[in-house]
């Protein structure tokens, strides 16, 4: 049996997350697993609580990942998961807004998987 281990993938950046349906650059998984946090680094204060959607394979996976307001600037934080994912080797996935920021930012973004 293989033991549990966590991998990290760089999302990129995700440019102007106030505007809704602005998406991530898609993110190829490696091998198959859990999504299991979503970190985000904004490049601005977070004066609204903001949702986006968890895109798989170009759709909707009816699983929000929500920012908390009053996020500092340059402040990494992890996102709240609305659901669990499972990811097979191959799957594309990226973040979608639903433009509750008000505020003109850019985020850096980091995908946590465990196998």
């Amino acid at each position: 049996m293989r033991t549990l281990n966590d991998y990290f993938i760089m999302g990129g950046n995700m440019t102007a997350i106030q505007t809704a349906d602005n998406e991530s650059p898609v993110c190829v998984i490696p091998d198959r697993g859990i999504l299991k946090a979503v970190w985000i680094n904004c490049h601005t204060v977070i004066d609204a609580t903001t949702t986006f959607d968890i895109m798989k394979n170009g759709s909707d996976t009816s699983v929000d990942a929500t920012l908390a307001d009053a996020t500092a600037d340059e402040t990494g934080v992890e996102l709240s998961l609305g659901g669990t994912i499972q990811l097979e080797a191959g799957d594309a996935i990226n973040l979608k807004s639903n433009g509750e920021q008000s505020a003109s930012t850019t985020a850096d973004l980091t995908y946590i998987i465990r196998r």
